[in-house]
């Protein structure tokens, strides 16, 4: 990636994962996520991986179904639900090449040795205070902050479903939309995707997908341009981002 910003490195990440926390769920699939992840970064690409917050998260969220927690309660506990479910990524009992990192810079050095970066988000977010305390904000969007801040122009958002659908009818094939813009993708609320993550993308020019993460070939077969079950959200005019041209062969994965 070249970069025109004098006194300024680019980070390199060719692009941000935000890996669902609902793929731990499968322990199983969750392996061969990273497996494949892992090989992707071996053909080249530069992946900084943002955590869910997965099981410690939904913990959180059911007490504070029960007991209305404070918002800042909240908020800080959330955040270092996402560093748990970093930190067990990086776990050699999940994966070799993932280590996990507070630092932005150490994750832009870790890219450059051949690693993949886990983002432990909880620190970052605590010193720079960039999003509401609100449960409509979830690391979604914070994934999608990340690639603003380090210059990274895609997003991947792997979970525990094929992509978004209308209706939320995740039952229904025929609901799957395979290609939205992003400010359209916003306007249909919260989906697999939180509204504050696609009005994110619209307004930064941030393209990406959302894309199951049971099925990693999927992600491989979608960075060749390949036509595949997920949906891809693309960016237009109204970004000052182009809309990314896509060659999709004629066969599905």
């Amino acid at each position: 990636m070249q970069n025109k910003l004098r006194g300024f490195p680019s980070y390199g990440f060719s692009i941000v994962v935000k890996f669902g926390g609902s793929l731990m769920r499968d322990i199983v699939a969750c392996k061969a996520a990273l497996a494949e992840l892992e090989r992707l970064a071996d053909d080249g690409h530069r992946f900084l991986i943002v955590p869910g917050g997965g099981i410690p998260d939904k913990a959180i969220e059911a007490v504070d179904a029960a007991h209305s927690l404070e918002a800042f309660t909240a908020h800080h506990a959330c955040a270092l639900a996402q560093d748990q479910t970093g930190y067990l990524l990086a776990d050699r009992a999940f994966s070799s090449k993932l280590v996990a990192s507070s630092s932005l810079g150490q994750c832009r050095t870790l890219a450059q040795e051949g690693k993949i970066p886990v983002l432990l988000p909880s620190r970052v977010l605590f010193t720079m205070d960039p999003v509401d305390w609100s449960w409509d904000v979830t690391s979604d969007a914070v994934a999608a902050w990340v690639a603003w801040i380090t210059r990274t122009h895609c997003l991947a958002i792997l979970t525990d479903v094929d992509g978004v659908y209308r209706s939320a009818a995740t039952k229904d094939s025929s609901a799957l939309i395979e290609l939205i813009e992003a400010h359209e993708l916003a306007q249909l609320g919260h989906t697999s995707v939180d509204a504050c993550a696609a009005n994110f993308m619209a307004q930064r020019g941030i393209s990406g997908v959302v894309i199951n993460g049971g099925y990693p070939e999927r992600l491989a077969a979608w960075l060749q341009g390949k036509r595949v079950k997920a949906t891809t959200i693309t960016v237009g005019i109204s970004s000052g981002v182009p809309v990314p041209t896509r060659h999709w062969e004629q066969r599905d994965v």
